[in-house]
C-alpha cells in the first residue's frame, strides 16, 4: 500500500514526486516514459532560473532530482488502464501490475490530435509526423510544412527552419496564436511562410511516402495543392484521461476537472498538469500544479495517521 500513487512522468508528475518525499510519503511514479510533451520541447528561454534550457535538459534534471529521494519509485514501460476507489483507497491497474495507493495523482498529461483524414495513419514515419524536435533532423534540406497555427505549431516551425530548406505553416483560422514575442521570430524568419484560412483535406503520396498535401481555403472553398517532402501535424493534443473517466469529473475536452487546490469531486483523487481543465499548459505551470497537488495530498494524508 502506497501513499500516493503518481500516474504520469512529466513536469507535473516529477514536481510531485519531489514535493511528495519531501514529506516523507511512500510514493510511486508510474508512467509509459518519464518526460511527457515536455521532453521534446525545443529550446526553452521562460522556464525561471534558466536562461536557456532544452525540454530534455530540464527533464533530466527533475527526474534526477526526484530520484534522489529513497522514498520515491518510479515504474517506466508501464501504461494505466484504469483507477478506482475501494472504501477508503485506490486501485491502479496497468497492463500487467496491480497496485494499491490511499491517494491516486493525476499527472498523465496530453497526447498528440491527428487530422482524421483518409491514410493518415498509414504514411506516420514515412514523411508525416507528430513531434518536431523528434523527428526534425528528418527534414533537413526538404520543403517542409507545418500543420497548425498555435503555439506548437509557432515553435515547431522555428526548429524546423533551422535545417529544412523551407517552412510553410498550414494554419486554419485567421492568424497565428501564441506568445507575442515566438509569432513575430516567425513573421520575420524569411524562410518560413504562413498560409492562414487554409483547411487540410488530403495528403498527397508518392510510392507510399508524403510529397505534399492538398488544402482548402476557408472562406472561397478553392482547393490548393502544394508539395512537401516532410509534414509535421502540431494542432493540439488529446487528454490522457481515460483511466478516470468514469471516476473524475470530465469536461467537454475530456479534461479532469479539478478546484484551486488540484483536487477532483472524488476525495483523494487527485490532478495536475495538462490532464486537468487548468487553462495554461505551459511546463512552469504543470510544475507549479504538480507541487500543489502533493502539497494537497500531503493534508489528505493526515486523516490516515
Amino acid at each position: 500500500m502506497y501513499d500516493v500513487v503518481i500516474v504520469g512522468g512529466g513536469p507535473a508528475a516529477l514536481s510531485a514526486g519531489i514535493y511528495a518525499a519531501r514529506y516523507e510519503r511512500n510514493t510511486l511514479i508510474i508512467t509509459k516514459e518519464v518526460g511527457g510533451q515536455a521532453i521534446v520541447a525545443g529550446e526553452m528561454e521562460n522556464y525561471p532560473g534558466f536562461k536557456k534550457t532544452t525540454g530534455f535538459d530540464l527533464i533530466k534534471a527533475m527526474r534526477e532530482h526526484t530520484e534522489s529521494f529513497e522514498n520515491v519509485q518510479i515504474k517506466t514501460d508501464e501504461e494505466v488502464k484504469r483507477v478506482e476507489k475501494v472504501g477508503d483507497t485506490f486501485k491502479i491497474t496497468t497492463l500487467g501490475s496491480t497496485y494499491e495507493a490511499k491517494a491516486v495523482l493525476i499527472c498523465s498529461g496530453k497526447r498528440s490530435r491527428k487530422l482524421g483524414i483518409d491514410k493518415e495513419d498509414e504514411l506516420v514515419g514515412k514523411g508525416l509526423s507528430y513531434c518536431a524536435t523528434c523527428d526534425g533532423p528528418f527534414a533537413r534540406g526538404k520543403s517542409t510544412l507545418v500543420i497548425g497555427g498555435g503555439y506548437a505549431a509557432v515553435e515547431a516551425a522555428l526548429i524546423l527552419e533551422k535545417v529544412a530548406e523551407s517552412v510553410t505553416i498550414i494554419n486554419l483560422n485567421k492568424e497565428l496564436s501564441g506568445e507575442t514575442i515566438t509569432i513575430k521570430k516567425v513573421q520575420d524568419n524569411p524562410k518560413i511562410k504562413v498560409i492562414n484560412l487554409a483547411n487540410t483535406v488530403e495528403i498527397k503520396q508518392t510510392n507510399g511516402m508524403v510529397s505534399g498535401l492538398v488544402y482548402e481555403n476557408i472562406d472561397s472553398k478553392e482547393k490548393t495543392e502544394i508539395e512537401a517532402k516532410i509534414i509535421f501535424v502540431e494542432i493540439g493534443s488529446i487528454p490522457n484521461s481515460e483511466m478516470v473517466s468514469d471516476l473524475a469529473e470530465l469536461n467537454d475536452k475530456k479534461e479532469i476537472k479539478v478546484d484551486e487546490s488540484q483536487s477532483t469531486k472524488i476525495e483523494g483523487l487527485f490532478a495536475a498538469g495538462d490532464v486537468t481543465d487548468g487553462y495554461f499548459k505551459q511546463i512552469v505551470v504543470a510544475a507549479g500544479d504538480g507541487a500543489k497537488a502533493a502539497i494537497s495530498v500531503n493534508h489528505y494524508l493526515h486523516r490516515f495517521r
